[in-house]
C-alpha cells in the first residue's frame, strides 16, 4: 500500500511539474502578444494623428472631427471617447458624399467616379477608385503588407479591360483574410475597419453596375433610332417611286439614301458588338459581385469567431478577464463623462478548493460551468458576466443602482444553492458569496469600485458564506 501511495504521489508531482511548465509557456506567449499589441498601439498613436493633421481641412465637419480625433489620440483618450469621435467622422463622411451641395465642399471619396459612356473613362475611374482603397489599406495596415499592396497598384496600372478588375478584388480580399488571421488588434476595431473597406468596394461596384445600365439604355435608344430611320427611308423611296418625272433628282437622292443606309447598317453592326460586350461585362460583374458578397460573409463570420475566442473563457463560456477589463473601463468612462451609473458584483464560489480536493477537478469544472449556466437566464443582454480568475466571477450591470444589483445578486445566490451533483452516491452542493457595489461620486477609476465589491465579498465569507453583502 505504501508503495502504491508513493507511486501516486510521484505521478501527481510529475503532473504538477508539467502543468507549471505549460503555465510558464502560456504566460510567455501572453507577454509576447501583449508586447506586440503595445508596439502596434504605440505606432498607431504616434503617426496617425500626424496624418490626420495633414489631411484635415478646417471649417468642415469632417475636418474638425479629424482634428478632434488626432488630439484625443495624442492624449491617449479612452476607447469610448475615440468611438464617439469616429461616429462623428462617419456622420460627416455620409453628409459629404450624399448631402445637398454646398459651396467649396470637400469632394467625397467617390465623387470622381461618374457614369460615362467612354470605356477609357470608365477604366480610369475604376482604377482611381480602387487605388484609393489600396491607399487606405496602406495607411492602416502593418508594413509587412506594403509589398502586396504595391503589387496590386502595379497590376492596376496595367489593366486594359473591365473584367480584369475582378482579379484586383480577389487580391484585396485575399490580403484582408491574411490580415484578419494574423492581427492581434482589438477585434471590434478590426471588424469596423473591414466593414469600411468592403463598403468602399461595394460603392465602386454599384457605380459600375449603374454604368452598365446606362450603356444598355444608350444602346436601346440607338436601336430605336435605327428602326425609325429605316422606316423613314422606306417611305421616302416609296414617294420617289411615284414621282417618275423627277428622274435626275430621284437618282441623286437615291444615291444619298443608299449611302445613309450603308452607314446605318455599319452602325447597327457596331451597336450589336457593343451590346454583346456590355452584356458579357455585366454578366461577369454580376458573378463577381455575388462572389464578393459571399467572401464578405465568410470574412465577417471568421473575424467574429476569432473575436469570440479572444474574449471568451474556454471552460465556462463566460467572458474572460480581457473582455471584463475593456467593458469596465468603457462603463467607467461613461460615468465620468455622462454620469451613467453602473454596479459591479463579485461572485466567489464557497470552499471551492475543498470541492476540487475531495471530488476532483472534473467535478470542480462542472460546478463552474453549472454556475454560469444557471446565472445567465437571470441577466439582461446589456449585463456582462465574466470569469475573473479561478472560482471568482464578476458581473457588470449598466444603468443599475445598488438596490437593483443587490436584488439580482440574491436571485443568483438562491439559484446556485440549489445546484446538486451526485458523486459516488454522495450529494455535492455549491454555494457562493457575492459582494455588490455601485459606482458613486468621487470614484476616479474602476479600481475604487472593485475594491469595495471585493471587501463586501470578504465580509460575506467572514459572516458564514452563502450570502450577499453590499459596500
Amino acid at each position: 500500500m505504501a508503495e502504491q501511495r508513493d507511486d501516486k504521489i510521484d505521478q501527481l508531482q510529475a503532473e504538477i511539474i508539467k502543468l507549471r511548465s505549460q503555465k510558464d509557456h502560456l504566460l510567455k506567449e501572453l507577454d509576447a502578444v501583449e508586447a506586440q499589441y503595445g508596439n502596434l498601439d504605440s505606432l498607431y498613436r504616434r503617426y496617425f494623428p500626424i496624418i490626420l493633421d495633414v489631411l484635415s481641412e478646417e471649417g468642415t465637419a469632417l475636418g474638425d472631427a479629424c482634428i478632434q480625433l488626432g488630439a484625443a489620440m495624442r492624449k491617449k483618450a479612452s476607447p469610448a471617447k475615440i468611438e464617439y469621435i469616429f461616429n462623428q467622422i462617419k456622420t460627416a463622411m455620409i453628409q459629404e458624399d450624399m448631402g445637398p451641395a454646398a459651396p467649396k465642399k470637400k469632394r467625397g471619396f467617390f465623387s470622381t467616379f461618374r457614369k460615362n459612356s467612354s470605356e477609357d473613362q470608365m477604366l480610369n475611374n475604376l482604377r482611381d477608385s480602387y487605388q484609393n482603397v489600396v491607399n487606405h489599406l496602406k495607411s492602416n495596415l502593418d508594413k509587412k503588407y506594403t509589398r502586396k499592396l504595391e503589387l496590386i497598384t502595379s497590376n492596376l496600372l496595367k489593366i486594359g479591360d473591365i473584367q480584369a478588375f475582378e482579379e484586383v478584388r480577389e487580391n484585396i480580399f485575399s490580403l484582408i483574410f491574411n490580415y484578419i488571421s494574423e492581427t492581434s488588434q482589438d477585434r471590434e476595431k478590426v471588424n469596423a475597419f473591414i466593414r469600411d473597406i468592403v463598403a468602399r468596394i461595394f460603392e465602386i461596384e454599384k457605380r459600375l453596375a449603374s454604368s452598365y445600365e446606362h450603356t444598355s439604355s444608350l444602346l436601346s435608344s440607338n436601336q430605336g433610332f435605327g428602326s425609325i430611320l429605316n422606316n423613314e427611308m422606306a417611305g421616302i423611296k416609296k414617294s420617289f417611286d411615284v414621282a417618275e418625272s423627277l428622274d435626275d433628282l430621284r437618282a441623286k437622292i437615291s444615291t444619298g439614301l443608299a449611302s445613309i443606309e450603308k452607314a446605318l447598317q455599319k452602325k447597327q453592326k457596331v451597336d450589336q458588338a457593343i451590346s454583346r460586350l456590355a452584356e458579357k461585362s455585366k454578366t461577369s460583374f454580376a458573378s463577381g459581385f455575388a462572389k464578393l458578397k459571399q467572401e464578405l460573409q465568410v470574412a465577417t463570420k471568421y473575424s467574429e469567431e476569432l473575436e469570440k475566442k479572444l474574449n471568451e473563457d474556454q471552460l465556462t463560456g463566460a467572458k474572460n478577464r480581457r473582455a471584463y477589463d475593456k467593458k469596465i473601463e468603457e462603463e467607467m468612462d461613461r460615468f465620468l463623462r455622462y454620469k451613467n451609473i453602473f454596479s459591479l458584483l463579485i461572485i466567489d464560489v464557497d470552499k471551492f478548493k475543498n470541492i476540487n480536493d475531495t471530488y476532483g477537478h472534473a467535478i470542480g469544472d462542472r460546478c463552474l460551468q453549472e454556475i454560469i449556466k444557471r446565472t445567465r437566464p437571470l441577466l439582461r443582454k446589456s449585463d456582462m458576466l465574466a470569469r475573473y480568475g479561478g472560482e471568482e466571477f464578476v458581473l457588470i450591470m449598466p444603468e443599475t443602482n445598488r438596490e437593483g444589483a443587490t436584488q439580482v445578486a440574491e436571485k443568483i445566490r438562491q439559484t446556485i444553492e440549489k445546484i446538486e451533483f451526485l458523486y459516488k452516491e454522495e450529494t455535492v452542493r455549491v454555494t457562493v458569496s457575492i459582494g455588490v457595489s455601485c459606482i458613486k461620486e468621487g470614484d476616479k477609476s474602476s479600481k475604487d469600485l472593485f475594491e469595495r465589491a471585493d471587501m463586501a465579498v470578504y465580509k460575506a465569507k467572514e459572516n458564514g458564506r452563502n450570502q450577499v453583502m453590499t459596500q
